[in-house]
């Protein structure tokens, strides 16, 4: 994404460029007067220190790498009002913006054609996806620019500034790439990813697809099979040893008998055979999490 300091649109009466120095006296003019700061969200900037101060944190954001923030001069003959565009998001494409014009200059189609200009900034030369404008939703001449440039109406955010000791909000307006460039409304693309590992705890369908498949619990496999001595705990094991092994936990605690069938194991093969024991599996976790330990998979 690439970040321009000198050539910006230009309009057919409109120019882009940064701040100067010597626009202190006429920019506090502008941001110094009540009608103008009664829809910015900052306070009246009364006094040249004031503007000065502005003009020197918009020349450091210049500055910043990656570039966030565009606070430029308006120009039409002079100075008339500054255009802004700040970046939201830079792996989401994201950026907002403002226009903000000496009242002798309203009423004129200025802030339409700015705003086009800024929406030009955001999507041709800093390839951003969607463009979003706030507006006082008493500011009805706002509003309007916002449709004049096809931007749609999103809502309204309540309590967006706060400015002066008041509370205000702000009429949300956006626009995505697909729509600036006359295609409308895109379709959402699906997501082909491969999916989330599933977590313990969680159900697990038993297919018979996915028998060959590693679980969470499987042993680690070295090139010549399973080691050799003591099987894993969660290990399969053979029908005839599980059979005994079963028959001991019987005897000595009542309570685990149905251990195996109720956690999900394969049940009896035909009427009145016994259900043999399988691996364990996650779902055996969350019914008996205090009589296995689930073993990490070697990096």
């Amino acid at each position: 994404m690439s970040s321009p300091h000198h050539e910006y649109p230009r309009g057919p009466r409109l120019a882009l460029r940064e701040f100067r120095p010597d626009d202190l006296l006429a920019w506090q003019r502008i941001a110094g007067d009540p009608r103008v700061a009664a829809h910015t969200p900052w306070p009246a900037l009364a006094t040249p220190d004031t503007a000065g101060a502005w003009l020197a944190e918009t020349a450091r954001m210049a500055q910043a790498q990656p570039r966030r923030s565009f606070y430029l001069g308006l120009e039409y003959g002079d100075l008339i009002g500054t255009a802004t565009l700040d970046i939201l998001s830079f792996p989401h494409r994201q950026g907002e913006i403002g226009v903000y014009l000496r009242p002798d200059r309203w009423a004129e189609g200025l802030g339409t054609e700015a705003a086009r200009l800024l929406l030009e900034l955001a999507f041709s030369r800093l390839e951003l996806h969607r463009v979003q404008a706030t507006f006082d939703p008493r500011n009805l001449p706002g509003l309007r620019v916002a449709e004049h440039v096809k931007m749609r109406p999103e809502g309204v955010l309540l309590d967006r500034y706060l400015v002066a000791g008041q509370w205000q909000d702000r009429a949300l307006y956006a626009i995505t790439l697909p729509e600036w460039r006359g295609l409308g409304r895109q379709p959402n693309v699906a997501f082909e990813g491969v999916g989330e590992e599933p977590l313990i705890g969680n159900p697990r369908t038993e297919d018979s697809s996915l028998a060959d498949e590693p679980r969470i619990s499987d042993p680690v496999m070295s090139p010549e099979g399973p080691a050799a001595e003591e099987p894993a705990v969660a290990e399969p094991v053979g029908a005839e040893q599980a059979r005994a092994e079963r028959l001991e936990a019987e005897e000595e605690d009542e309570d685990d008998f149905d251990f195996f069938d109720e956690a999900g194991s394969a049940g009896a093969s035909g009427a009145g055979e016994a259900a043999e024991p399988q691996m364990l599996t996650a779902q055996i976790v969350t019914h008996q999490i205090e009589v296995v330990e689930i073993l990490p998979r070697e990096p």
